[in-house]
């Protein structure tokens, strides 16, 4: 149970209240993306080009701007070709850059200078494209950049400040970051389960646990478990497969017989971008119980550059989500770890004294 629902019933609203709401748009042939804190990311597409530029910001006064210009990735590897800072072009034309407070490598531009991000705005925002000298392919369409920082703007409240980039006025102050979620996590690591509870429990979920849905044949079908309590267990079964995609039915049960088995869904605190509702299937789920951590992971295509992580943290009776990142364009430029994130959170260790027992 959330922390907060001790809490009167006015603080509970606003606590609810004041996350911001997560996005992902394109516009034109760019991306943007902000999480539940306001926090917000842009880039260009197709990154299979090679040449993708990305700015970063954060809500609030302590802004943190970044931007990057990368030729080359983890998908690509290191590409040939002399140094960005001298082979950029804008509009067919040398780019000129003031690099005094840029990070500046072969391959790679970037720069968390307030001053230098403007004034690079300045300088592109109403132009069409910056391309690469000696790769003429390897370009950065500029056709979106202004709707997606617009929105960006908006989103963390700067239009008409100081600090907005594309509407500014004379308003000095911006608002807060929103609210982030703490979550609550048991202190205590639950006791392994025994060999003779495993052994019960897969049989069980192979032949006797309701998977009236699953098109898979129980003989196929994969069970693994893992101990969520001194008392329960969470047992996860593959129950549709795809190429690269496992769909798993996930369940609550006693560790003991006669087994008792709850179904168990992972309701989501937003409706992600593209999708009807909050419900969130259980794709190539790992669960982790060290941490008392359930993992899901939804490649978009086998190369992995798309699709939808996701984290949940277990408080002792229900899974929370800590943690939602979706890349939702396939072009071969972010790895998971890399896909923009929707949600985050805190998780802290409950106390003693409203930590659920264990063993409930």
């Amino acid at each position: 149970m959330r922390y907060w629902m001790k809490l009167p019933f006015v603080l509970i609203f606003f606590v609810v209240a004041a996350h911001g709401e997560p996005l992902q748009k394109t516009f034109s042939d760019w991306q943007i993306t902000c999480n539940n804190q306001n926090s917000c990311v842009a880039r260009n597409f197709p990154g299979d080009k090679g040449l993708v530029m990305t700015i970063s910001r954060q809500a609030g006064a302590d802004d943190r701007p970044l931007l990057r210009i990368d030729y080359g990735n983890r998908f690509s590897g290191e590409l040939n070709g002399a140094a960005l800072k001298d082979n950029l072009l804008l509009d067919g034309q040398r780019l000129r850059l003031d690099l005094k407070h840029w990070d500046v490598q072969t391959h790679h531009l970037s720069t968390s200078h307030a001053i230098s991000i403007n004034e690079f705005l300045l300088q592109v925002m109403d132009t069409n494209t910056i391309q690469l000298l000696y790769r003429p392919r390897s370009s950065v369409s500029l056709h979106g950049l202004k709707a997606a920082l617009l929105l960006m703007d908006e989103t963390q409240g700067r239009v008409n400040s100081t600090s907005a980039w594309i509407k500014p006025g004379s308003r000095t102050d911006v608002p807060a970051p929103a609210a982030q979620p703490t979550l609550s996590a048991p202190r205590n690591v639950p006791q392994a389960l025994t060999q003779e509870e495993t052994t019960g429990l897969i049989d069980f979920g192979t032949w006797r646990v309701n998977t009236d849905r699953c098109s898979l044949d129980p003989q196929r079908r994969e069970v693994s478990v893992a101990p969520l309590s001194d008392k329960k267990a969470l047992l996860l079964v593959s129950c549709e497969m795809g190429a690269y995609n496992v769909i798993d039915l996930a369940f609550e049960v006693t560790r003991t017989q006669p087994y008792v088995a709850r179904g168990l869904t992972l309701t989501l605190p937003f409706v992600p971008p593209h999708h009807s509702d909050k419900k969130l299937e259980l794709i190539n789920a790992q669960y982790d119980a060290s941490k008392s951590e359930l993992l899901t992971y939804s490649k978009g295509r086998g190369l992995g550059d798309c699709g939808t992580a996701t984290r949940w943290q277990y408080n002792g009776r229900e899974f929370v989500l800590a943690e939602y990142a979706e890349e939702g364009t396939c072009d071969a430029w972010h790895s998971s770890d890399d896909w923009p994130t929707l949600w985050t959170s805190e998780t802290r260790e409950t106390s003693a004294a409203d930590a659920p027992a264990v063993g409930d």
